[in-house]
């Protein structure tokens, strides 16, 4: 989702936590993540594996994208 013609909030975490390597989980991650950012702005880390637990990371960034969702919601 753009936002003034920039990425949004989250997609900016992930461009700035590096979450976003081989391609094959981000899109899952990123909705998955949106998704509880919109139901809960300010997620514990704990929340927000729980939340993107089902997504399967073949590279092995999920510490990059909890960061990334961490950053997001600390508006970082």
């Amino acid at each position: 989702l753009l936002e003034n013609g920039q990425p949004n909030a989250l997609q900016q975490a992930f461009i700035d936590e590096q979450a976003a390597q081989c391609g094959y989980c981000t899109s899952g991650m990123v909705i998955t993540a949106q998704a509880l950012l919109d139901t809960n702005p300010n997620p514990s880390e704990a929340e927000v594996r729980a939340a993107l637990n089902g997504n399967l990371c073949r590279c092995g960034t999920q510490n990059r994208v909890v960061r990334a969702v961490i950053r997001a919601a600390e508006g970082a």
